[in-house]
C-alpha cells in the first residue's frame, strides 16, 4: 500500500487492507510523506479549531501524525516490521522521486501488488507517489504486478476488465475506528464530513493495469 500521507491508507484501501489480511496476504504499507502541512489550507479558510491541539508547530504536527498512522497500522492488523515511514516533508514529495525509490527497493522487490494513487492527480503527493510506484516497478523489472489504483482527488474512470470493486460490508466499521485514530486531523473541518462517508462506504473501487499500460488509461 503506497500512502502518500498518514490517513491516505484508510482512504484509498481501508477495508480492502482487511479483506487481503483475512485472506492471508502479507500487507505491508509505505508512508511517504510526514503530514506536516495538514493544517496550512484549513488554517488560511479558517477551516481550523483553534485550540492548544493546533496551536503546534508543523514539526510537532509531522510527528504526531506519524504516531497516530503508526496506530491506525497496528489497528488494521498490519505487523510492525511491514509498517514503512519515509517521512519526506509534506508538500515536497516532488523534489524527492529518486530518493523514495531507492528506500523502498527492498521492500517492494518480492511484491505481487501494488495499491497506489491514481495518475493525473492535482495533488503533487500524490501524483509523486504514483510515479514512484512505477519507477520502482520498471527498476525491479516487476512486468507482471498488478496495479490496483485508487482515486481520491480525481475521477476514478476505470471500466469492464480493468475495475475491481471490493466488497468490505462491515469492516467499514473497523476502518472508520482507524481513521478516528487519526485524531489530529479532525481539527479540520473536512475531516469531519470525510469521515463519515468512510463509514457508509461499503466497496472500495480501483483501477487495475500493468506496467503494459501505462500512459493508455487516465488513471494510469
Amino acid at each position: 500500500m503506497f500512502a502518500p500521507h498518514p490517513d491516505d491508507e484508510c482512504y484509498g484501501a481501508g477495508g480492502s487492507i482487511l479483506k487481503w489480511l483475512e485472506e492471508g496476504h502479507e500487507v505491508h504499507i509505505i508512508w511517504f510523506t510526514d503530514g506536516r502541512a495538514g493544517y496550512r489550507k484549513a488554517r488560511e479558510l479558517g477551516e481550523l479549531e483553534d485550540r492548544e491541539a493546533t496551536r503546534i508547530t508543523e514539526k510537532e504536527l509531522a510527528r504526531r501524525r506519524v504516531a497516530e498512522a503508526d496506530a491506525a497500522g497496528e489497528f488494521l492488523g498490519i505487523k510492525k516490521e511491514n509498517r514503512h515511514f519515509l517521512k519526506f516533508y509534506d508538500q515536497e514529495l516532488t523534489n524527492h522521486i529518486n530518493d523514495a525509490v531507492e528506500k523502498i527497493k527492498d521492500i517492494v522487490k518480492d511484491a505481487n501488488r501494488f495499491v497506489i494513487p491514481s495518475a493525473k492527480n492535482n495533488h503533487p503527493d500524490h501524483q509523486a507517489t504514483h510515479d514512484i510506484a512505477i519507477i520502482v516497478a520498471e527498476k525491479l523489472n516487476l512486468f507482471n504486478i498488478e496495479f490496483y489504483v485508487f482515486a481520491l482527488y480525481n475521477p476514478l474512470e476505470a471500466q469492464g476488465e480493468n475495475l475491481v470493486k471490493i466488497r468490505i460490508g462491515n469492516l467499514r466499521f473497523k476502518v472508520y475506528d482507524a481513521l478516528k485514530l487519526h485524531k489530529s486531523e479532525f481539527y479540520t473541518k473536512d475531516m469531519n464530513w470525510q469521515s463519515l462517508a468512510m463509514r457508509d462506504r461499503r466497496r472500495e473501487r480501483f483501477g487495475l493495469y500493468k506496467l503494459k499500460d501505462k500512459g493508455k488509461f487516465y488513471n494510469f
